[in-house]
């Protein structure tokens, strides 16, 4: 149960991470440093054998990729609207 707690807890911390250099950062790869680096991961525990390739656990590794990817996106669009002139909408 404490495994889950401080999972979710850095899942918490590296959103907010996220949300804060998506939005604020003029590069948008800065952005995607953390989702690219959650994939990167991801890929090297499946390929590395330390988690079975079911689906069971695959889709637990979806979701985060895309909820990260999603963030990186979401970011991107509030940060060109918010460098957008008043006058245009």
């Amino acid at each position: 149960m404490l495994d889950l707690a401080v999972g979710f807890a850095i899942a918490v911390i590296l959103m907010v991470i996220e949300y804060l250099v998506c939005t604020r950062l003029n590069n948008a790869l800065w952005g995607g440093i953390i989702p690219i680096l959650i994939l990167i991961g991801t890929v090297w525990i499946f390929a590395s054998g330390k988690v079975p390739l079911e689906i069971k656990t695959i889709l637990p590794f979806i979701i985060c990729n895309s909820i990260f990817f999603g963030e990186w996106d979401n970011g991107r669009k509030k940060y060109s609207e918010r460098k957008k002139p008043k006058w245009i909408k």
